[in-house]
């Protein structure tokens, strides 16, 4: 036989060997080895909770035998912190009960986490160590080990920008130079941060530990919230021409401080107009606080005149959980005479309120709409008194009222938007405004209609004492950002007034620089025809930067 194919048998002969008669004994070898594993991992486990006189038996490849026996007990537990015992509450409990080192190894856990890991010592560790066994009873020590305590250094701010001031953002986060580490505040950054306008991380915030200090390294990326948005309106009005406009401004994050302002301003007819203005900071003089500043204008024609002022703190109390407290002064003026017969239609009368004011905000507002699930709430609570000046001297009929009484006021917003689809999100927004007062005047009462709120009638069209509102908004995205939708709002007024609607549809259209807006909505009165004619068309460009 040729002796290339002699050595080419005897090759895969002893291939064959190898797989018929050595394979199945390695194979049975790692599968015991992988039983006892198994077997040592539970014997372990049971001791850990607290049955030392356990028995495990492999009774075949996929099947162990457990005899538990009798469940041992902590008897004693020395806590040791530097050499010296101290005693911890939620351990001291454990004496007596089932020695499962599972449940003790976590009350320790959340020790360290609130007394150390809290308190500039983020690298402590606790050591467990059986003593001994005694009658099915545990003798345990635990070791505590504080190690290093660590402070904050300066923040590592990386930003092709520099989008805040690192001082300001150092207060905010709680994470101020020389401060005693906080593990807590480490793991907050992300949701304060999101509570900043302006600015957001492109990556996880990083921790390294050098010389005692903590070192938090942020990625930061600016983003555009400030808006501005004016237009001007000539409408003819015989013999002359009445200048109309709106302009719109919110500017977030100024000075790189948090520092935001709001500018409202519209004139919608020849002598209406409504002025709104907010001024505020979070995370002011070094502290959580928040402060705003408020102040609120209303001219109706040559009738009534009223202002109001807000001032606040908030306070960010839990997660996404701002609380706040207010001052409020609202001041309402008459501004003419009244006929007769004017006098026996509607009342007016000039006031003086001041009230505290007490908030809860679940979440912040979103800027514009954006294809993802979210909420947030606002809620408000006032209780003040109202004095009604040159009382008087008010026509007969007006007296019919207290000159001084209480006042009370409630709005809540919910705001809920979820995806139902791909492309496709419902934005549900009911909110409920109310005011309690027994000398209301009609310059008193809560205005309503426009494109803030009761889309398809002209901006305070009703005047009501409450009202209760559904926005519903049915959006299809064009992308991310960009979307056409169908609206249907729904309002309950006072009694006088009751049930309103409003139907129609828009376009939002979001660009690198600023967002379009067009909306087409038609609202009417329960009772009333439906008259395509007196349908509101809502357009504008808002400059995003």
């Amino acid at each position: 036989m040729n002796t290339k194919l002699i050595r080419i048998l005897q090759k895969y002969l002893l291939v064959l060997f190898l797989y018929f008669f050595i394979s199945p004994n390695t194979y049975s070898q790692v599968n015991i080895d992988r039983l006892k594993q198994q077997k040592k991992k539970l014997e372990d486990s049971l001791i850990n909770l607290g049955y030392w006189e356990a028995i495990v038996e492999i009774e075949n490849d996929s099947t162990f035998k457990i005899e538990e026996g009798k469940p041992y007990l902590w008897s004693d537990l020395k806590v040791y912190e530097k050499e010296a015992r101290i005693s911890i509450s939620s351990l001291d409990k454990q004496i007596g009960k089932q020695a499962n080192q599972y449940i003790l190894k976590k009350a320790l856990q959340k020790y360290l986490v609130e007394n150390y890991h809290k308190s500039g010592y983020p690298l402590a560790k606790a050591n467990l160590t059986i003593e001994g066994l005694n009658a099915n009873n545990v003798l345990a020590s635990v070791y505590i080990k504080p190690q290093n305590y660590i402070v904050y250094d300066s923040l590592d701010i990386k930003s092709s920008i520099q989008s805040i001031n690192s001082s300001y953002l150092s207060n905010a986060l709680n994470l101020e130079i020389g401060r005693a580490f906080n593990i807590k505040d480490f793991r907050a950054i992300n949701t304060k941060i999101e509570s900043i306008d302006q600015i957001n991380l492109s990556s996880s915030p990083t921790l390294k530990f050098e010389n005692n200090k903590a070192i938090i390294g942020l990625d930061l990326i600016k983003e555009t919230s400030n808006q501005f948005d004016a237009f001007i309106g000539l409408v003819p009005n015989g013999d002359e021409v009445n200048i109309t406009g709106q302009v719109d401004t919110r500017l977030r994050n100024l000075f790189k401080r948090g520092v935001a302002l709001d500018i409202f301003w519209q004139k919608y007819s020849a002598n209406s107009q409504t002025l709104a203005t907010a001024l505020s900071q979070s995370y002011a003089f070094k502290t959580d606080l928040g402060v705003s500043f408020d102040f609120n204008l209303l001219q109706e024609d040559s009738t009534f005149l009223q202002t109001d002022l807000n001032i606040g703190l908030e306070y960010p109390f839990w997660k996404l959980l701002t609380l706040g407290v207010s001052y409020k002064r609202q001041s309402n003026g008459v501004l003419r005479e009244f006929s007769p017969e004017e006098i026996d239609d509607i009342a007016y009368r000039s006031s003086e309120t001041n009230a505290i004011q007490l908030s809860a905000d679940w979440n912040r507002a979103i800027n514009y709409p954006v294809l993802k699930n979210d909420y947030y709430l606002e809620s408000a609570f006032g209780i003040g008194g109202k004095r009604i000046l040159n009382y008087s001297s008010l026509p007969e009929v007006w007296q019919d009222v207290p000159e001084n009484s209480l006042y009370f006021s409630t709005r809540i917003k919910l705001h809920f938007q979820r995806r139902l689809a791909k492309r496709f999100l419902i934005e549900i927004i009911p909110q409920y405004n109310i005011i309690e007062n027994s000398a209301l005047s009609q310059n008193d009462l809560l205005r309503l209609g426009g494109l803030q709120n009761l889309r398809g009638f002209d901006r305070n069209y009703f005047y009501s004492r409450y009202y209760t509102l559904l926005n519903l908004n049915y959006r299809y995205f064009l992308d991310n950002e960009s979307s056409v939708f169908l609206l249907t709002d729904i309002a309950k007024l006072q009694p006088v007034i009751n049930w309103t609607y409003a139907f129609g549809a828009g376009l939002d259209v979001r660009s690198k620089n600023g967002w379009f807006r067009i909306i087409y909505a038609l609202g009417n009165e329960l009772d009333e025809n439906v008259d395509f004619r007196q349908a509101k068309i809502h357009f504008g460009y808002i400059a995003v930067f």
